[in-house]
């Protein structure tokens, strides 16, 4: 087992591919010198070819090429996740994923970082690298600001959704305590949000909770399960218990790989 000070100074990290390809994220913003967001408040930035100063955020200290390694009988993602290396699924704040990946329904990521940018716009706001950059708002701070507004700003139906949720969350329901429970435990109490259903509760409990084992569904992820890994003719809900039994602990974590592969016509 190496040391994790050899671990991590094998790590690769390719912020373009991580912040703002891999619709994991979607308020990262490219500046002058490097990638810069407000990230919980206060200001985040990153270096190409730099290690990042926030390990935790970039899951520092798993060696993903040994998690590759343990998928041979998959030579297709052995290939994908060769060929992404730099990839890294981040460990966000989780009001900041449950906000983005309510944003994220029925949407494209181009529509979904237009949408969390104006979001933000009622948020904390810095400059970071000599460009503007903007957080996300309070839960306190969306609930005020309501509906109609949001919906002003092109949210749509989502933002009953987004003014429901910021409620029940400013009220006290316990968004970080979903770290520490157990993930069907905590996947039931996060679908009791408004605007979360299964693929939205999994990418907040994969982005935000370290719930490593939560395997979103979409579209693209059914067409992968159904034409790399055998799952023809079975429902998404299947699809996502199937793909924890093969893969694990790692199934969020191989799930971005194949659903970055898919989406981007590498697979």
């Amino acid at each position: 087992m190496p040391h994790c000070g050899q671990t991590m100074r094998k790590q690769k990290l390719d912020p373009q591919l991580t912040l703002l390809d891999s619709a994991q994220c979607f308020h990262w913003r490219k500046t002058a010198h490097g990638y810069a967001a407000v990230v919980a408040g206060k200001p985040m930035f990153v270096r190409e070819g730099e290690a990042p100063q926030d390990a935790a955020y970039f899951d520092w200290a798993r060696d993903y090429e040994q998690m590759a390694a343990r998928y041979a009988q998959f030579p297709a993602l052995q290939r994908w996740m060769e060929e992404l290396r730099g990839l890294r699924v981040l460990r966000q704040p989780v009001w900041e994923a449950l906000v983005a990946f309510i944003l994220s329904s029925n949407n494209n990521a181009v529509r979904i970082r237009q949408l969390v940018w104006k979001v933000c716009a009622l948020g904390p706001q810095m400059e970071i690298d000599g460009a503007p950059m903007r957080g996300f708002p309070a839960p306190e701070v969306l609930a005020r600001a309501g509906a109609d507004a949001l919906r002003q700003m092109g949210c749509g139906y989502r933002a009953e959704y987004l003014e429901q949720t910021a409620r029940r969350v400013a009220d006290g329901f316990g968004l970080e305590a979903l770290r520490a429970m157990e993930y069907g435990a905590a996947r039931e109490r996060l679908l009791q949000l408004s605007g979360v259903g299964p693929k939205v509760a999994d990418c907040v409990l994969l982005f935000g909770c370290g719930h490593t084992q939560a395997f979103p569904v979409d579209v693209w992820m059914a067409r992968a399960m159904e034409k790399y890994f055998g799952m023809g003719g079975l429902s998404r809900e299947r699809m996502r218990e199937g793909a924890q039994e093969i893969f694990g602990s790692d199934a969020g974590l191989v799930q971005q790989f194949i659903f970055h592969a898919m989406r981007t016509g590498l697979a």
